[in-house]
Formats: C-alpha cells, sequence, structure tokens
C-alpha cells in the first residue's frame, strides 16, 4: 500500500499579512521623524559650507601674496556674487589668476555652488562699499589699491562681506586674520 502524503496545511502566502504591514508602516514613520528634521539642517549647512568657502578663498588669497612676495586680491563682484583671486602682472595691469590643473581663473561663483546664497554686500578696509577688490601685499597686511592697480592705503578699518544668510567674513587691518561670524 502506497501511502501519500498531502499537506493540507500548506497554502501559498501571496501577500502580507496586517501585522507585516503595521510593522511596515511603523518602521516608516520612525524613519521619517528622524529624518525630516534633518532636511531643514541642510540649508544651514549649506550657508555655513558657503561662509567658509569665502574664506578659505580669501585665506588662499593672502597665502598666494606670501609665497609670491607681490599683491593678491581678491575681486569681489556683489551684482553676480562671484570672488576672483587677481594679482598684478609685469607691467601693473590687474590680472585673473589662473588654475594650474584647469587654466581657468581662480573663482568662485557663489551661486552656482550653493543655490539660495548671495553676496549681499561688501565693505572694503577703507570704507568703500560694493564691489572690489581686498588686497593683501607681501606681508599680508590688507589694503586697497585703484582699478589701475595703483597702492592707496593700507586698511584701517575691517573689510567685511557679508552672505545672503546673514553670515559675515572679516578682515581685520593691519593683521589680515581672517574671523568668522
Amino acid at each position: 500500500m502506497i501511502h501519500t502524503r498531502t499537506n493540507q496545511c500548506s497554502r501559498s502566502r501571496g501577500a502580507f499579512t496586517l501585522v507585516e504591514l503595521m510593522v511596515v508602516v511603523l518602521l516608516m514613520g520612525i524613519v521619517a521623524v528622524t529624518a525630516i528634521p534633518a532636511m531643514g539642517n541642510v540649508r544651514t549647512m549649506r550657508e555655513g559650507a558657503a561662509r567658509d568657502d569665502v574664506a578659505r578663498m580669501l585665506e588662499v588669497t593672502k597665502a598666494r601674496a606670501l609665497a609670491m612676495g607681490s599683491p593678491c586680491g581678491l575681486q569681489i563682484n556683489v551684482s553676480d556674487s562671484t570672488l576672483t583671486i587677481v594679482q598684478l602682472n609685469d607691467s601693473g595691469d590687474i590680472e585673473s589668476v589662473t588654475d594650474p590643473l584647469t587654466s581657468k581663473a581662480r573663482a568662485l561663483d557663489l551661486p552656482a555652488t550653493y543655490p539660495d546664497v548671495t553676496v549681499e554686500s561688501m565693505v572694503n578696509g577703507d570704507g568703500s562699499a560694493g564691489s572690489g577688490v581686498i588686497w593683501f601685499d607681501y606681508e599680508a597686511n590688507p589694503h586697497t589699491r585703484s582699478s589701475a592697480g595703483v597702492f592707496e592705503s593700507i586698511n584701517t578699518e575691517s573689510a567685511t562681506i557679508e552672505l545672503s544668510s546673514g553670515q559675515v567674513v572679516l578682515v581685520h587691518p593691519h593683521t589680515g586674520v581672517v574671523e568668522l561670524q
């Protein structure tokens, strides 16, 4: 006699049980509760990174002036929020510094790199406001020059760059120390 075993308890599982679905919904809720507040921090982090990049560009400009032994400046264009490192060429004219790796100007386009962050204002160390250049000499002293590149004066006030986020980067007179606020 041959016995065949039939599995009367077997059933095909084509769907999830209510308990399994509730566990998935609960886990998704926990993930959402922890992730949503972190999304609000993205804008704050982006604004801080933009401020840090402006400070980095100032420090690179200052270091270049020290290394080259000649004036270098950071040209700040308030209208389009670009920052470009410039120097005086052999004939005394102002020219952009080129990046040796890309052969492009050493520049930072804030809105392209950090959406919604722009340069709100810039006040140079001589009190002049608007677009301009913060120059550093061979001793890292911040100073001003004419649009033709002629030395005008050592800064007597801090140069300030204010971003649309309300964050400020200061360049202190005489020392060239860059401070983040």
